[in-house]
């Protein structure tokens, strides 16, 4: 009998948290700054009141930081999207790895009963498609969730009657749909 030393998943593990703090973090700010470049705009628009009573240099000011909002929304979406793709490959790394062992522990006569191209092709395409999937779900859940209470937060600083009707009537706009 050979003595397989059993897989250590702690570094894995905290390498897998790291990464998904990362990426949760990274999201925050995404959301943040998009959520804040619609008020900056508001405010810019203030600035522009009538006709002689536009103030250029605050203008040019949020418009710096609009663009300021722009070249982190940009970066942050690049590393999250770093971080979603580190995740993703090195589960399904880790689930090709232990499907490969599955296989080769698996008795000679159910091998020699399935096809040996059918066998490696499912757990590849099955683990290609488990990874697209879970790379999706972290996009979009993160950046869905985060989106969702970051605007329930920016909606709490205009007035709260906007809010609560915005509040009742999205359910209801989502059920009639």
């Amino acid at each position: 009998m050979v003595h397989k030393p059993k897989k250590q998943y702690a570094p894995v593990f905290a390498a897998l948290l790291l990464s998904l703090t990362a990426a949760l973090l990274l999201a925050l700010l995404f959301v943040a700054m998009s959520l804040y470049i619609p008020i900056l705009v508001g405010q810019a628009i203030d600035c522009a009141v009538g006709v002689g009573h536009v103030d250029i240099e605050t203008i040019v000011t949020l418009l710096i930081r609009i663009a300021v909002c722009t070249a982190v929304i940009s970066l942050s979406q690049w590393c999250m999207t770093t971080f979603h793709n580190r995740i993703t490959y090195q589960v399904i790394r880790d689930i090709r790895h232990e499907a490969f062992a599955k296989i080769s522990s698996l008795p000679l006569s159910f091998i020699d009963s399935n096809s040996h191209g059918e066998i490696v092709s499912r757990v590849i395409a099955d683990a290609d498609a488990f990874g697209d999937g879970l790379l999706m779900g972290f996009s979009n859940l993160f950046t869905g969730v985060v989106t969702i209470l970051g605007t329930l937060v920016f909606m709490l600083t205009i007035p709260p009657l906007i809010t609560l009707v915005v509040v009742v009537l999205t359910p209801l706009s989502l059920f009639v749909a």
